[in-house]
């Protein structure tokens, strides 16, 4: 791949993609001394039990209750299994400990279990290290562009700002066309950007008022892992410009365009909101060096002003009184914290800042040499048993084996619903599986993506590599059988 499509992002603030997956209460434990989340799959955490464990837990698992869950809390936490680590901050810690000494008794116990749901950013179910899809970047790039192009256009391109329809005809009247295949952004190929060296953390998301105000916070405090400021993922950008003409785009993409409409919008962006925080008594995380690179805002929370078209906002704004109004600007924002209350403002961080640059030769070396070494250090080794133990138990079985396997001649079809899901079926009747539509087409060769994507949506033979994870396969790439 040319280096003129080879990218990097720098995460400069906290940012969540949600994936719509928790951290479940039977498939993590929390360290106290070295404050991590020690996730896992339960079936192997299960397996490694003994048989009187075993049967305990089950006997809590089928009981299905507000007391069970009370119950599963204090089970996991009274255990010892090895898995990967997520650092958690130290208000986890302490809501964590609250809910171990809850009472079936207490009042309102089952809604603070219904709040205690950790939601996971978007993560590589192989090693479990977080990614950003390339869907997300693409629409952070659109916004930007469509927000250039609405500078210049007076024009109202909807009857109601209301309309169900007036965003989607808004874009069409910008952009210049009325069918999907007309869509300049569909010359945009984005692949997912994968983690040079990356880490996650457990924190709160609390919103609070752009105003100085003694007011109470508004809003339940939201647990959120996310990819921690000073993560580096690579991947690529490439804008098929010399098909725009053939492809009839009457409005077309450049890849200067973009990149300049993008540093326009987003540092336009990044000054209001460090201006509103500021204003609020709020202090703003110092800015980072952004010399040959553009800024971008990813993911959950980046505030409703970064995520829509200037002149075309309709924010809806819940008053006292429970009545709403629509506004041209949000009145709160959510904020990254450590704790979910009691929280110093100064120790508050805004959600989704990133920093897109070209990549170089040198960078290019240097980035592979630490993902080897990244991707090395999470992958267990099988000589490795977990610590999986509790006072007077057996010792605990040895770690899950991983192995990666070729199957020829195997078939493979896609399903489009549960956000995507590619089944491969081997020769013997093995299946193997992998979830979402971004990984399956960054895992599958383009020659095949018609035909697995948009057609009939399988392959009757191809070349699969998988992995074996215990009892489990995941599929790890798909090529034409040769």
């Amino acid at each position: 791949m040319k280096n003129e499509n080879r990218f990097y992002i720098r995460i400069l603030s906290p940012v969540h993609i949600g994936c719509d997956e928790v951290y479940e209460p039977m498939g993590f434990i929390v360290d106290e001394t070295s404050a991590t989340l020690m996730a896992f799959d339960p079936l192997d955490f299960f397996r490694a039990l003994s048989p009187a464990k075993q049967t305990q837990f089950s006997d809590i698992c089928r009981k299905g209750t507000i007391v069970s869950l009370l119950e599963l809390n204090k089970f996991m936490q009274s255990q010892r299994f090895d898995g990967y680590s997520v650092k958690i901050c130290q208000g986890f810690i302490d809501h964590y400990k609250q809910n171990l000494a809850m009472k079936p008794t207490d009042k309102n116990v089952q809604q603070e279990l219904n709040r205690f749901s950790i939601s996971r950013t978007s993560f590589n179910a192989h090693d479990n290290r977080p990614y950003i899809p390339g869907s997300a970047i693409k629409g952070a790039l659109r916004t930007a562009y469509l927000n250039s192009l609405a500078k210049n256009e007076k024009r109202t391109f909807y009857n109601k700002p209301k309309d169900k329809d007036a965003a989607q005809m808004l874009e069409k009247g910008l952009l210049l066309y009325n069918k999907l295949e007309k869509d300049p952004f569909r010359l945009l190929k984005v692949s997912d950007f994968v983690p040079v060296q990356a880490s996650t953390k457990i924190v709160y998301a609390v919103n609070v008022k752009k105003e100085k105000t003694d007011e109470p916070r508004r809003g339940v405090p939201q647990i959120l892992e996310i990819i921690e400021p000073g993560s580096i993922f690579t991947g690529t950008v490439i804008v098929e410009e010399r098909y725009a003409k053939e492809a009839e785009i009457k409005q077309p993409l450049t890849q200067m365009s973009l990149f300049q409409s993008a540093s326009a919008f987003y540092n336009q962006e990044m000054k209001r909101e460090k201006e509103e925080l500021q204003a609020a008594g709020f202090t703003f995380p110092k800015e980072d060096d952004l010399v040959g690179g553009w800024l971008l805002r990813v993911g959950r929370h980046s505030g409703a002003e970064s995520v829509t078209i200037k002149g075309h906002r309709n924010i809806s704004i819940k008053q006292a009184g429970g009545r709403w109004t629509d506004l041209d600007h949000a009145t709160t924002v959510w904020l990254a914290s450590e704790t979910r209350k009691d929280y110093f403002k100064n120790t508050l961080q805004p959600f989704g800042w990133a920093a897109l640059g070209q990549m170089t030769e040198a960078m290019d070396a240097a980035f592979e040499k630490i993902r080897i070494e990244e991707e090395k250090a999470s992958i267990p080794s099988v000589a490795e048993t977990p610590s999986a133990k509790v006072s007077q138990d057996p010792p605990a079985v040895k770690q899950t084996e991983t192995v990666e396997e070729v199957w020829d001649e195997a078939h493979v079809s896609f399903n489009a619903g549960g956000g995507g899901i590619v089944t491969a079926t081997g020769k013997d009747g093995k299946k193997a599986e992998l979830h979402g539509k971004d990984k399956a087409l960054a895992a599958t060769a383009e020659s095949l993506h018609k035909k697995l994507f948009e057609g009939k949506r399988k392959i009757d033979m191809a070349r699969v590599t998988v992995r074996k994870i215990g009892n489990r396969f995941d599929v790890i790439g798909i090529a034409p059988q040769e």
